[in-house]
């Protein structure tokens, strides 16, 4: 079998001109291929960290059918015990609890709608990016007054509410027990996260202050967590037990548009992915039936003397294997090394800059991943190394006297 190879990698001598040609198109395919799965995927993963690593978590518990529809009756009764064994997991990084509740927040004889979260500052500083976020203030520091209970507001009901920082903000709503849910807060932050819905009707609270404004005691509604591997979440989520009555659901399900999202730009993608895969392929068929074409009397010869129509259908798929491994060699190098040196760099989006939560994405940065640096080139080899088997087969078929007549 090896000799076989080493016929096949001589031939490649015959044509050196032909044989460059099509080498160089298999590795400028190849390295287009792993060049756009790198920045494809670097390009969801950024997005996957926007969406998660700003507010939402990469994985989120909360009652069953919190999600689709919040309500304040809606809570986790117990939740130290279920962040100590979650943060206990090797997995992750750390959970946080919040609080939700809808009201009035007036500054004034003004007032608008919004929704109030409540969050250990800490805690989210230390997990989340949104308190990047607040351009002016702090995030839920300590007012001027030790008694004063601090707020921050979105840009939007700040201007709306004619609020600058230190004035009295007023919230009305309702209490889990039903009651007039009524408390000052002061000021102290103003928050742009970059999306203008959220900044138009979010505040936030600290958690504490939220529990007794609610009558909650220590009950919670949501906990919001981040893990070392977003690529292993599903797994984690789907292997850890909650408890009943609650939901852990990993950023898929906490933000099906993302995925969809995702998804479908990957079948767009892969349909391009598939053009070039056929261009490699009619590069490889079209040098190999030129071969065949070239050698018709040599091959006839071949036949003549006694060899296996087999064998030279070994032979000439050694070469196309040959053209093959070394383009797809030499291409996922490439590939790899473009990838490598802008991951530090960067390509720029263009004068608009992505900003949300406290990151501003200004920059795709592509990555090497199994995807675009194994599977791929190892597909365009198995299908370049195919292609040879159709001029192959069609000259192992040619009748020996024919083809030595006319070559």
């Amino acid at each position: 079998m090896w000799i076989t190879f080493v016929i096949g990698l001589r031939n490649l001598r015959r044509r050196p001109g032909r044989t460059l040609l099509t080498i160089g198109m298999i590795a400028t395919s190849t390295l287009l291929v792993v060049f756009s799965i790198g920045l494809r995927e670097g390009s969801y993963a950024q997005l996957i960290e926007l969406a998660t690593g700003t507010w939402s978590g990469q994985f989120q518990v909360a009652a069953d059918g919190y999600r689709e529809t919040p309500s304040l009756y809606e809570t986790i009764d117990d939740p130290a015990p279920l962040i100590e064994r979650l943060e206990a997991r090797p997995e992750v990084v750390g959970v946080t609890p919040r609080v939700n509740g809808a009201g009035l927040l007036s500054v004034g004889d003004r007032t608008v709608g919004a929704m109030v979260t409540a969050v250990v500052p800490e805690a989210e500083k230390a997990l989340f990016t949104v308190p990047n976020a607040v351009k002016q203030g702090t995030w839920l520091g300590a007012p001027d007054d030790p008694e004063a209970l601090p707020i921050v507001l979105g840009i939007g009901a700040a201007r709306r509410l004619r609020a600058d920082l230190g004035d009295e903000v007023t919230y009305l709503g309702q209490a889990a027990d039903g009651s007039i849910a009524a408390e000052l807060f002061t000021l102290v932050g103003i928050m742009e996260s970059g999306d203008a819905t959220l900044d138009a009707g979010l505040a936030f609270i600290r958690l504490g202050d939220a529990q007794a404004l609610f009558e909650l005691g220590q009950r919670v509604h949501s906990l919001h967590g981040k893990v070392h591997d977003i690529d292993r979440v599903q797994a984690f989520t789907g292997a850890f037990a909650v408890g009943e009555g609650l939901e852990l659901a990993p950023w898929m399900v906490v933000a099906p548009g993302l995925e969809q999202t995702i998804t479908a730009d990957r079948v767009g993608g892969d349909i391009f992915l598939g053009i070039i895969l056929f261009v490699v392929v009619l590069g490889i068929l079209n040098s190999m039936l030129m071969a065949v074409f070239e050698r018709t009397r040599e091959l006839g010869i071949m036949l003549a003397i006694g060899t296996a129509p087999r064998r030279l259908v070994a032979v000439i798929a050694a070469e196309s294997a040959w053209m093959s491994l070394v383009g797809v060699i030499a291409g996922t190098l490439g590939g790899v090394g473009v990838i490598l040196a802008l991951s530090d760099v960067g390509i720029p989006v263009g004068s608009e800059p992505v900003e949300m939560g406290g990151v501003l994405i200004d920059r795709m940065t592509p990555i090497n991943t199994p995807l675009g640096s194994l599977i791929y080139p190892a597909i365009i080899f198995v299908a370049g190394t195919l292609a040879g088997l159709w001029p192959a087969r069609r000259a192992a078929k040619l009748d020996p006297v024919h083809a030595i007549r006319e070559g």
